[in-house]
């Protein structure tokens, strides 16, 4: 059993920048994260994700109860996924969430090759919050209501997000190649920008083979790349950039829900970005 550390959190109220890494290879942002006050082990930083999860090996390791039930897959992961559910307190920096439900699955051996993690921050967790995730100084700042009077938000230039069809997904006005809004997901668990086959289709973006796979929790994809002339949220803009073509609907059920496609690391990696989930808005800054 490791040793508790629930005495060394800040007390809630309290916010703080908790300095995260960005996995190699599938570009991740991994956050330390407190389970029932023992810690702090590595969690995936998912906007993504539906529901903050455990590995099978952390809640044994912390000797967590689980429990069944009749419909039994996770929502979201794919049908045939087995999935328990625990009751846990998660900490993250400041902030303590007493008594989430949370999935207990084997990540470890769905996402084999990809690098080890103890669990995800998903929708479940983060829809009380909000937050600042600053890819540049690998800094993320994260309270229940809003930062302290130091951080103020006050001059922040907000666009409101809309769920995709009433799901967890954050969708957000994209422009691409001079054409749009097309809603698109803000997805931090999305190591690059993606496109649908339909969309790619639609804005004629060729769509070349490329070596490898797409490996999500609900099986392999294959992966094709389309050149984009340009890509924007807002003032924020890419130019001359390339886009994962993958059939989200095979990766998992909930990517039936995506029409157009996802913005990843690649659009995101030197700005800030800053979600207000219970405002529904979200800010995109230059770091």
């Amino acid at each position: 059993m490791p040793t508790c550390m629930a005495e060394n959190l800040i007390s809630e109220g309290d916010t703080m920048d908790i300095e995260f890494e960005i996995e190699s290879g599938t570009r991740l942002v991994k956050i330390p994260v407190h389970v029932n006050g023992y810690g702090p082990f590595q969690f995936v930083f998912d906007t993504g994700a539906s529901t903050t999860t455990l590995t099978k090996s952390l809640a044994e390791k912390l000797g967590i109860s689980t429990y069944k039930r009749e419909q039994s897959d996770a929502r979201g992961l794919g049908s045939g996924i087995p999935t328990e559910y625990a009751i846990a307190t998660i900490g993250i920096g400041p902030l303590t969430f007493n008594e989430d439900e949370v999935y207990v699955l084997d990540l470890n051996a769905m996402l084999q090759g990809a690098g080890k993690r103890d669990g995800v921050i998903g929708h479940s967790t983060l829809k009380h919050c909000i937050l600042s995730l600053n890819y540049s100084r690998k800094k993320l700042c994260i309270d229940k209501d809003r930062f302290s009077d130091n951080d103020s938000t006050d001059s922040i230039i907000w666009s409101p997000f809309e769920y995709i069809k009433d799901s967890h997904l954050i969708g957000v006005p994209v422009v691409v190649n001079g054409c749009g809004p097309f809603d698109f997901v803000l997805d931090t668990g999305a190591g690059n920008t993606v496109l649908t086959p339909d969309f790619a289709t639609n804005i004629g973006a060729s769509a070349e083979p490329i070596n490898g796979i797409a490996r999500g929790l609900g099986g392999d994809v294959e992966l094709k790349i389309a050149s984009l002339d340009s890509i924007s949220i807002g003032s924020q803009r890419l130019e001359k950039s390339t886009a994962t073509v993958i059939d989200l609907s095979r990766v998992s059920p909930k990517g039936n829900l995506i029409e157009n496609g996802i913005i990843g690391f690649d659009f995101l990696k030197s700005l800030e970005i800053i979600i207000d989930y219970p405002r529904m808005q979200f800010a995109l800054l230059t770091s």
